[in-house]
């Protein structure tokens, strides 16, 4: 499913001509951010988790890829066919969005004293992180 967005984003083939003749499609760089920032998601909460947790990261693996290495690789998919300008476009929003939501999700957790918060965010790692972590790794 993510490779046919990132086909989408980058319209149906680079080789066919924009209406008008004047050369190929420009790629839909806001939904290869939406694409990026769900990957980037993943792999902030699987550094934060795995603070919390060793086993987070392997516990979350899809084949031999973690929260992080699957970020990696969606990432390199998603900018190897974009010229500098649209990669620092797509990244800069993909970070922000995916820096926003979790800085949401674990928001939650700061208004309780720092023992607990560690006990809460290790609860709602185990929880709510994992299983996204492990449906946005099995959607690619």
């Amino acid at each position: 499913m993510r490779v046919i967005l990132i086909c989408l984003a980058f319209g149906a083939s680079t080789a066919v001509a924009a209406p008008g003749g004047s050369g190929p499609s420009a790629p839909d760089t806001d939904m290869l951010a939406d694409v990026l920032s769900t990957a980037f998601l993943a792999k902030n909460l699987t550094l934060v988790c795995s603070q919390q947790d060793r086993w987070f990261a392997e516990d979350t693996k899809k084949g031999d890829l973690d929260g992080v290495g699957f970020a990696d690789h969606v990432e390199r998919e998603v900018l190897d066919r974009l010229s500098k300008t649209e990669s620092g476009i797509v990244v800069i929003r993909a970070a922000n969005a995916s820096r926003a939501v979790s800085l949401g999700l674990i928001h939650v957790m700061g208004d309780a004293p720092a023992d607990e918060q560690s006990e809460r965010l290790s609860a709602w790692c185990k929880a709510k992180a994992k299983p996204l972590v492990q449906g946005i790794l099995v959607q690619h």
